[in-house]
């Protein structure tokens, strides 16, 4: 639409006292909104603001503040503690590699700074002392097994020497609760299983032999000496 030059051949509106801007195509006046200038002004930016907002701080200014976050805090803390606690551990555990040392080498030679010498050495130690731990324990339920047979009417020195009872009784522990009860059950078995090697029988002559306890009391003294050899050879 051509532009309208206001001059005194426009209208003055009614109401307002306005000129008209310009007329429209079909001859209507065209009026001025309240306000406005009746010129069209292009949108500008405040070029102002937006530089001093992307502009960088400067070379002296100090950071601004920002919150502390409470989880990393505590993060970090934890992460120092756990690293403390590791490293007291490893503090310990090389004092006590140190005192095992000065335990096998009390002279300090440089054969005992090896970590795998050292290691060997405590293995034989460990080997040398599982060794000794069996054998006190064999022997403590060996001489509980010989006390014990008597009681349950077996032969101590029979049952001592069969293997089969010996293995029957090697898992039992002297220092259990039950063990005189187990023993004791392994002993019947054993007699059980085989009465004429282990039962003990009564006491007398062995069998084949001759009775050298003297005579039975109560019997009278041979009269001669023919007397005395038939009575020794008669038994």
């Amino acid at each position: 639409m051509p532009e309208h030059i206001l001059d005194a051949s426009l209208p003055s509106h009614p109401h307002t006292g306005q000129h008209a801007v310009g007329y429209r195509r079909d001859g209507r006046p065209i009026w001025p909104i309240r306000g406005g200038s009746g010129e069209s002004t292009p949108a500008t930016t405040d070029q102002s603001t937006t530089s001093e907002q992307n502009s960088p701080a400067p070379a002296g200014a100090s950071p601004e503040p920002t919150v502390p976050n409470a989880t990393a805090e505590q993060q970090l803390t934890a992460a120092e503690q756990r690293a403390s606690e590791q490293s007291e551990r490893a503090e310990q555990l090389q004092q006590a590699l140190d005192a095992v040392q000065k335990a096998l080498n009390p002279d300090g030679g440089e054969s005992g700074q090896d970590p795998a010498q050292l290691a060997a050495a405590v293995a034989e130690r460990d080997t040398q002392l599982g060794n000794l731990t069996e054998q006190l324990r064999t022997a403590q339920v060996e001489l509980a097994a010989h006390k014990a047979a008597a009681d349950n009417g077996a032969r101590a020195d029979r049952l001592l020497n069969s293997r089969s009872f010996l293995d029957s009784v090697a898992g039992l522990d002297p220092n259990g609760p039950k063990f005189e009860q187990q023993l004791g059950a392994a002993i019947t078995a054993a007699a059980e299983a085989d009465p004429d090697l282990y039962r003990a029988g009564p006491s007398g002559p062995a069998k084949g032999g001759a009775e050298f306890n003297g005579p039975p009391a109560g019997e009278q003294r041979p009269k001669s000496l023919q007397d005395a050899i038939a009575a020794r050879l008669g038994g």
